[in-house]
C-alpha cells in the first residue's frame, strides 16, 4: 500500500519518465527529407550493395526475427529511422555493417499516429490486437496500401518495409 509521500516520489518518477519520452518521441514527420526518408539497415554482408527481400524474413532463424515473427507473419525487412538510435543487439553486434537506403515518404504509413484507422479496424473487439492473427490483419491491410509502416521500439523509430528494396553500404553513421 502506498504511503501519501510514496504516492506522490511514485507520481513523480512516472511524470519524469513520460516527460522525458515526451521529449525523445519522434513523429514521422521529423523524418521527411523533401519526399524522401532515409533508413538504415545493419547486416553480416561485406557487399557494397544488397538488395534486402522482405521473404527471406519469412526463413530467417536469428532471434530478433524469431520474436518478430511470433507477432506477425507478413514479411518484411526492418529498418532504423535514425542511425544514432538503435537496439544496441543489432547495432553493436556480430560484425554487422550499416547499409542505407533512401525511399518516398508518402508510401510510409505512420502507425503511431494511425490516421487511416487501420487499428481500430483489425483489432478484436475484447482481445485487442493479438500476436500472428490481429497484427497479420494489421500489417497485411497496410502493406496493400502502403510500402512501409514507421512506429516505435521503445527510443528507436523503426520502419517494417514490405517490398524488395536496394541498399548501399554506409560507412561512417551520420550524426542526427
Amino acid at each position: 500500500m502506498f504511503t501519501e509521500h510514496s504516492h506522490k516520489k511514485y507520481n513523480m518518477k512516472n511524470f519524469i519518465k513520460n516527460f522525458k519520452n515526451f521529449l525523445i518521441e519522434s513523429e514521422l514527420s521529423d523524418y521527411d527529407l523533401d519526399g524522401t526518408m532515409h533508413l538504415y539497415h545493419y547486416s553480416k554482408s561485406d557487399d557494397n550493395e544488397l538488395t534486402l527481400d522482405p521473404e527471406h524474413f519469412v526463413s530467417n532463424t536469428s532471434s530478433h526475427s524469431r520474436k518478430e515473427k511470433e507477432v506477425s507473419d507478413v514479411p518484411r525487412v526492418f529498418f532504423y529511422a535514425d542511425p544514432n538510435k538503435t537496439e544496441q543487439l543489432i547495432s553493436k553486434g556480430y560484425g554487422r555493417k550499416l547499409f542505407k537506403t533512401e525511399v518516398p515518404y508518402s508510401k510510409i504509413y505512420n502507425l503511431k499516429k494511425d490516421p487511416e484507422g487501420f487499428i481500430e479496424e483489425a483489432k478484436h473487439p475484447i482481445y485487442g490486437l493479438r500476436k500472428g492473427i490481429e497484427w497479420n490483419d494489421l500489417l497485411g491491410a497496410i502493406k496493400e496500401e502502403y510500402d512501409g509502416v514507421f512506429y516505435s521500439i521503445g527510443n528507436p523509430d523503426v520502419v517494417a518495409w514490405f517490398r524488395p528494396v536496394r541498399v548501399e553500404r554506409v560507412e561512417e553513421i551520420p550524426i542526427s
